[in-house]
């Protein structure tokens, strides 16, 4: 019997998170609700758990991808719900400098709004709230074009119903980069 997959993929602007889901859908059959829609998100944040049991009654396996404002309590809520829902939660994040350019060259949405999502992000301290596993799409390895190892290797370990292991996925717990605004440091290691 196959288990059931359910990712909650966020994480920092221009990592891939849509494309990702997309790749999920594409590749693995898995049904992929993007919920950056005004619709979708509106229909969230009414009532979280009812839902995520929508969306678990018409697929087994489930991507969600939603870059969502960590400062927004209702939102926050939402993302807890789903993890409490069991569903994985995923953190794309790395070479910010390297994000930042790629958001610039989509060109959708004012470049300030990466800086405010950056700062967001760093003092709501949302990855030590929600405890993720931290994924850095953005190395020379691994393109944001190509699903991220663990993704793979979760989806691969899962469909023989064997629990993944952390030290073989290696998913120890990264620590944060330095963010692109000078005055935001951090010293915090991401939990997952």
């Amino acid at each position: 019997m196959a288990t059931t997959k359910l990712f909650l993929i966020a994480g920092i602007p221009a990592t891939g998170k849509t494309t990702y889901g997309n790749d999920l859908a594409a590749q693995f059959r898995f049904a992929h609700h993007d919920i950056e829609h005004a619709a979708t998100i509106n229909r969230l944040l009414i009532n979280p758990m009812a839902f995520i049991e929508e969306l678990k009654q018409h697929s087994k396996h489930i991507v969600a991808t939603w870059g969502f404002n960590p400062e927004h309590q209702a939102s926050v809520s939402a993302v807890l719900e789903f993890k409490k829902s069991g569903f994985r939660m995923i953190w794309l994040d790395g070479n910010r400098p390297a994000a930042l350019r790629k958001f610039i060259r989509r060109g959708t949405v004012p470049e300030i709004c990466f800086y405010l999502q950056m700062y967001r992000i760093e003092v709501t301290g949302i990855i030590d709230t929600i405890k993720p596993i931290v994924i850095n799409p953005l190395t020379h390895k691994n393109s944001s074009s190509q699903l991220p190892l663990f993704l793979k290797k979760s989806i691969n370990l899962t469909r023989n119903a064997r629990p993944p292991a952390k030290q073989a996925l290696g998913l120890r717990a990264p620590a944060l980069l330095t963010p692109l605004v000078p005055s935001l440091k951090t010293d915090r290691a991401v939990g997952s």
